[in-house]
């Protein structure tokens, strides 16, 4: 099972957006991945990146910023 984590700033709207888009991704095509949203800023610097959200797929930031990534480029970066 895939860990993913977006990990957000307080009252980041991308933030939701990502975390809502990374579940559908995971329930449309069925992936097998726990999904979590991390809002923490010591959490945010420990990946090195200062632009938010954050994806981190089992420990690796895959995304990071905007523009927010599609459905399916979603399914790439979780299954890679």
């Amino acid at each position: 099972m895939k860990e993913v984590k977006v990990i957000s700033a307080v009252n980041c709207a991308n933030c939701e957006a990502l975390f809502q888009l990374v579940k559908d991704a995971v329930k449309n095509f069925g992936l097998n991945a726990k999904v979590e949203k991390v809002v923490d800023f010591k959490e945010v610097a420990k990946c090195g990146v200062l632009t938010t959200p954050i994806l981190v797929v089992d420990g690796k930031v895959k995304h990071a910023g905007k523009p927010l990534p599609t459905l399916d480029q979603l399914k790439e970066l979780i299954e890679e």
